[in-house]
């Protein structure tokens, strides 16, 4: 059930499968505390979780179907009778896709609503700007974005985790593929965020170590109709493929600016193309274009023998059944940040009852039971030293034919 309280906040308790229990949990949520006791089943009071994901603004392609993911994650888990016994309760706030307001956001569910955790933001702009506030809270946050800043440095983002592949991780991958097609010459076209930013901070010394020339770096606002400027000064230089750091829907404008133009070279896109959206947007003008992203995209393609069939099949198939709708890289993002909780809860004892003892061992416990844990998009190892997956394993390079994803190359 959904309880509305502001434009912006929703809570959901997952209650038994009984009717009793979905009873008592309304109960107790409609009566503006936690869903602990009875409510929670089992005698005890639930693990409170908030969700900080953008569902207006900006991000709002990525934030809707994280939300969608992790409700869905948790609806199997507390069906099947919770974490240690313990049901999870859902605390959604809406981050706006700013970054101001995910700050506030993040102290509201630390303060006001008491959460044991956050998954979010959806963003590396709105994640950075979280990493001072989580150690001063003392609330462990698992990012849903990619930017290693979000988790460096170790010693000022000790309560900082993140789900996804690094930006460095990522251009890497590209470039690697860059050489093995021949391509001598690269071009970067990114975003004025966070995202794009991020890029166009790190690509200088990968772009030399993949023994590749960068002949053009251009950036466009994310909210931009039309690139076709930038575009024509990429052409310029005479790059075989471009490299675009953008998150969708910025993605398909640029694929229609580009096929307006008739622009010659390969569009690579980074994972911020990741959604069956990006496909739909851009349409006839996407035929052809690569991404650097997740084994979901293209699940039919993915073997029964590789190590995520399984995880992935189980995203794919339920998310399918409960919203009629194909999961994306978002999605996954979601469902990924909501294995790597759900694993850390697992090694816990004590009652959630003792709000900080709680927090504090569901950061340790990300930090050091989190090993070689297979996932949507990656399999993730964490270390003091960093809070994030470190390789490439779970990626996959795609390529947009006959208006959908196959996949290109595996890691």
């Amino acid at each position: 059930m959904r309880l509305n309280l502001s434009s912006s906040y929703t809570r959901r308790t997952f209650g038994s499968i009984a009717a009793a229990g979905v009873l008592a949990a309304s109960l107790a949520a409609c009566g503006g505390g936690s869903a602990g006791g009875g409510a929670a089943g089992g005698g005890s009071e639930p693990y409170k979780v908030g969700v900080l994901v953008g569902l207006t603004g900006s991000y709002a392609a990525l934030g809707e179907p994280e939300r969608k993911a992790i409700e869905l994650y948790f609806e199997d888990v507390n069906a099947a009778g919770g974490v240690n016994g313990k049901k999870v309760e859902l605390v959604v706030l809406d981050s706006t896709s700013d970054e101001g307001n995910a700050v506030n956001q993040l102290r509201k569910l630390a303060t006001q609503e008491q959460v044991h955790a956050v998954l979010g933001p959806s963003s590396s702009g709105e994640s950075i700007a979280l990493k001072t506030f989580a150690k001063s809270l003392k609330l462990p946050v698992i990012s849903l974005a990619s930017s290693s800043a979000i988790v460096t440095p170790a010693e000022e983002t000790t309560y900082m985790f993140k789900e996804y592949t690094d930006t460095k991780l990522s251009l890497q991958a590209q470039l690697a593929l860059a050489k093995e097609k021949g391509w001598k010459k690269v071009a970067l076209l990114a975003t004025n965020d966070g995202y794009g930013q991020d890029a166009v901070k790190t690509i200088e010394p990968l772009v030399k170590d993949a023994g590749v020339e960068l002949v053009a770096n251009e950036v466009f606002n994310a909210t931009a109709t039309d690139v076709t400027a930038q575009l024509s000064k990429i052409a310029s230089a005479s790059p075989d493929a471009v490299l675009v750091w953008a998150v969708n829907p910025a993605n398909a404008i640029v694929a229609k600016s580009a096929a307006s133009i008739n622009f010659a070279p390969t569009l690579f896109h980074s994972p911020g193309a990741g959604s069956p959206a990006y496909i739909e947007n851009s349409g006839a003008a996407g035929e052809g274009t690569l991404l650097q992203g997740s084994k979901v995209l293209a699940a039919a393609d993915v073997k029964e023998d590789d190590p995520q069939y399984k995880v992935v099949r189980n995203l794919v198939d339920k998310y399918t059944a409960k919203y009629k709708e194909a999961p994306g890289q978002y999605s996954a993002n979601g469902w990924d940040g909501a294995m790597l909780l759900e694993n850390a809860l697992k090694n816990l004892e004590g009652e959630p009852s003792n709000l900080q003892d709680t927090r504090d061992a569901i950061r340790d416990s990300l930090e050091n039971n989190t090993k070689e844990l297979t996932a949507v998009n990656a399999v993730y190892t964490f270390t003091p030293e960093y809070h994030g997956p470190t390789g490439l394993t779970g990626l996959t390079v795609l390529a947009v034919k006959d208006g959908k994803f196959v996949v290109e190359k595996t890691y």
